[in-house]
């Protein structure tokens, strides 16, 4: 069964996470991805590896030759979507920007995926995934205890996710109207959105999730770390009585008592393996949890079962996380394709472009594109 945005075709212009995040994702719902890239490129540059490249094409084109934008022109005239990662007015200032794809193309959707958005006093201001965290007012949620920051970036996937909900969302738009948009999409904004179950932090009023006995990580025998997450009663139940400290059921703990409570719960949790805690604590109700590197997942059962990771080109990487079902059951999803070399394509999207075999070969004599 094809995906959902079968026959949806995307030029991705990025070079960044940012654009790469979002364009794996709508090949994942089925959409074609064409990667313009700089002939020669390093495709491992800027971070995007063979998790956020497969499935998708390459076409190689110099853009700062003088007939990029022509070559340009003319992909982005043969597809749905347009995917740039560019400062506000960049490609505009090179000849060939949203302005002028929405007087020769309106029907083109075109998505801009920047730090602080297209507008505003820091929209030309340079940065990295901590910059846009930290000004989203995220950093300082998630850990008040500065100084500290993340190993994992936060703010490019979420703006991501943005940008590719704003797409799905602008296709049906023009399913309707006919027309396409430009999307602005902000990292920082986007991050600030995952406080919208937390206003308190805006609006003065910032509340953390306490640390107590029944919501802890706890380290185990083996020396990795489980966490308990034991809110309700149900759970907490489960907890005391999994661990043989059925005292403890009917009791929330406070104070003196809460931090004997939590020596008692971690010398429980001290004399057995992690995954033994989580094998037997999970069925009966605990909200227990492994708290696992990326190198555990591939022998999780849970990610197993699910097939979450998958293989290309020797590589694990994570699968497509929005699965597909139907009264028969799950929709079977098509395997990603692997990373594409650089310009490995280039003939095949031109030609679909509307380009003739003697004109991708003059332009490729001419040093414009490249292929193999």
């Amino acid at each position: 069964m094809s995906g959902p945005l079968d026959g949806v075709r995307v030029l991705d212009l990025t070079r960044f996470p940012p654009g790469a995040y979002c364009t794996v994702l709508l090949r994942d719902l089925g959409a074609e991805v064409v990667r313009l890239e700089p002939p020669g490129a390093n495709p491992m540059m800027g971070g995007v590896g063979v998790g956020l490249s497969r499935g998708k094409k390459s076409v190689a084109v110099d853009l700062r030759h003088a007939r990029g934008n022509e070559v340009l022109r003319r992909l982005a005239a043969s597809v749905d979507v347009l995917v740039e990662n560019n400062r506000p007015g960049e490609l505009e200032g090179r000849g060939f920007g949203y302005r002028h794809a929405a007087e020769e193309m309106p029907s083109l959707i075109w998505c801009s995926i920047t730090g602080f958005g297209q507008d505003g006093p820091y929209a030309m201001w340079p940065g990295h995934d901590l910059t846009y965290t930290a000004h989203s007012g995220l950093l300082n949620a998630i850990n008040r205890d500065l100084p500290w920051h993340p190993q994992q970036v936060l703010a490019v996937p979420l703006g991501a996710m943005m940008a590719a909900t704003g797409v799905v969302g602008a296709l049906f738009e023009r399913a309707r109207t006919g027309r396409g948009t430009h999307l602005d999409i902000s990292l920082a904004e986007s991050a600030t959105w995952l406080l919208s179950g937390s206003d308190g932090e805006i609006n003065g009023n910032a509340w953390g999730i306490p640390v107590t006995p029944d919501r802890h990580l706890y380290r185990c025998g083996d020396g990795r770390w489980i966490t308990t997450a034991a809110a309700e009663p149900r759970t907490w139940k489960a907890l005391c009585e999994g661990l043989g400290l059925d005292d403890l059921v009917d009791t929330r703990p406070t104070g003196e008592a809460a931090d004997a409570a939590l020596e008692r719960i971690a010398a429980a949790f001290a004399t057995r393996p992690a995954a033994e805690w989580v094998a037997e604590l999970g069925p009966k109700g605990a909200a227990i949890g492994m708290v696992n590197r990326g190198s555990d997942l591939p022998a999780d059962p849970q990610v197993q079962a699910r097939g979450s990771l998958v293989d290309v080109d020797g590589v694990l990487v994570p699968g497509n996380p929005i699965r597909r079902r139907t009264v028969d059951g799950p929709v079977v999803e098509p395997a990603p394709g692997p990373a594409p070399t650089v310009g490995g394509d280039t003939r095949e999207v031109l030609a679909a472009a509307g380009y003739s075999p003697a004109e991708i070969d003059a332009l490729r004599d001419d040093g414009v594109v490249a292929f193999d």
